[in-house]
């Protein structure tokens, strides 16, 4: 998955699950997440299965910091330098 893949499934996300009833039309790859409270710690750790069940990543704690989650941008360079997750049921 490329990142500009990865920055529309995260967008997408966010704003069905974020800002659902809310003007979200105005997120978009650098609005300021932590900044304007579109992320909180409940939210992050349900962003964080997201990646995890929907692209295959698993983002270690060591990577969960303000600067990795301030927008969607970075998020995406972030996931796409981590290695993907081995597939469920093993080698075929």
């Amino acid at each position: 998955m490329n990142e500009t893949e990865i920055t529309a499934k995260l967008t997408k996300y966010i704003q069905n699950e974020f800002l659902k009833g809310i003007d979200g039309e105005d997120l978009n790859e650098s609005t300021p997440l932590l900044g304007r409270g579109i992320l909180d710690s409940l939210r992050v750790m349900l962003l964080l299965t997201f990646i995890r069940d929907e692209m295959g990543v698993e983002v270690s704690p060591a990577e969960v910091d303000p600067e990795n989650l301030k927008d969607i941008q970075t998020m995406a360079k972030m996931i796409r330098g981590l290695p993907s997750l081995p597939a469920k049921g093993g080698m075929r």
